[in-house]
């Protein structure tokens, strides 16, 4: 019996050691934003938290931070930053978690066009088998299989634009989403930094350029702000288009995949909103014209009868 007791003992001892040992292995990453945090989670998906920081509508630039997120810091284990985040180094100070590992994607441009994407999948997934070895296969098969998934959508997104009629359109676009936009086959024919910091110059040459027509879309990105370019949108006549460059800021575009692919959507949309008012315009001024031909051939029809009714009165008193 007391064998029994004592196996029972040690069972419950090495289970719970075991447990312990297992939810130690649980691998903390922390984001600094949604985008970062998307890509991470598809490289790696074993034995892995991964969180981030920033929410999704806000400019990395002009984020504050709140005490949760030193929280968030100080039980990471690994941080996935852009690099340049000008609040990242206090909350990491104030986290006082020295042993963190940082990976951070630096100068690989705008993740918004695929190409640029990929090589930010390259990077988290090479620094993440140097830093977690065991797991050097699966985040290898992981990273491959989601490239070629970032490939495959891009080559449907230009099939889509141009299946659409949309390839040459001419479109401004904020400078963030320039080469993801120039990818699907428009023509860019001027692009605009973030709105708080254009010049005077930069406002007026931004408004000429939609003024010089044929322009069917100002595109905005939601996170640096919308709107400058719905003013000059209106102005112009053109289209008011927005996209975002972070998943889950709108409903429907919770990973970097589906971002894409609404953003074109929405592409689409304003570029059939634009030709739809164009028709309208033109039927309008088409109606307006046979208004004009009837206004003019009745004052001819009223001035000839006006004539004849003179010349017969004329007729009348010689008599």
């Amino acid at each position: 019996m007391r064998l029994r007791i004592l196996v029972v003992l040690l069972f419950l001892f090495f289970s719970f050691f075991g447990m312990q040992a297992g939810a130690q292995e649980t691998i903390s990453i922390v984001c600094t934003n949604s985008v970062l945090a998307d890509f991470t989670s598809e490289i790696i998906t074993e034995n892995v938290t991964i969180e981030y920081i920033m929410p999704a509508g806000a400019c990395p630039a002009h984020f504050d931070t709140c005490p949760s997120d030193i929280q968030l810091i100080a039980g990471a284990d690994i941080i996935v930053s852009l690099g340049w985040e000008p609040w990242l180094t206090s909350i990491l100070e104030a986290s006082e978690n020295k042993d963190v590992a940082q990976i951070k994607c630096s100068q690989l441009g705008e993740w918004c066009l695929p190409s640029n994407a990929i090589d930010y999948v390259n990077k988290i997934r090479d620094e993440l088998i140097i830093l977690l070895p065991s797991y050097n296969v699966s985040i290898h098969e992981s990273a491959q299989e989601y490239i070629a998934e970032i490939n495959d959508t891009a080559e449907q997104l230009r099939q889509i634009i141009e299946s659409n009629g949309c390839l040459g359109k001419k479109v401004i676009c904020m400078q963030w989403q320039k080469d993801f936009v120039e990818s699907l086959g428009l023509n860019i024919t001027f692009s605009y930094g973030p709105p708080e910091g254009l010049s005077t110059q930069d406002i007026l040459n931004v408004s000429n350029a939609a003024a010089a027509g044929d322009i069917v879309a100002i595109i905005d990105n939601l996170q640096s702000g919308t709107e400058f370019g719905g003013r000059i949108a209106s102005e112009s006549g053109a289209s008011h288009v927005i996209f975002t460059n972070f998943p889950g800021a709108v409903p429907g575009a919770d990973t970097y995949l589906e971002v894409v692919t609404y953003n074109t959507q929405q592409l689409i949309n304003g570029i059939a909103t634009y030709e739809y008012k164009q028709g309208d315009i033109a039927n309008l001024e088409g109606r307006l014209n046979e208004v004009e031909l009837q206004r003019n051939a009745t004052i001819v029809i009223a001035v000839i009868f006006a004539v004849l009714a003179c010349i017969l009165i004329i007729m009348y008193k010689k008599k």
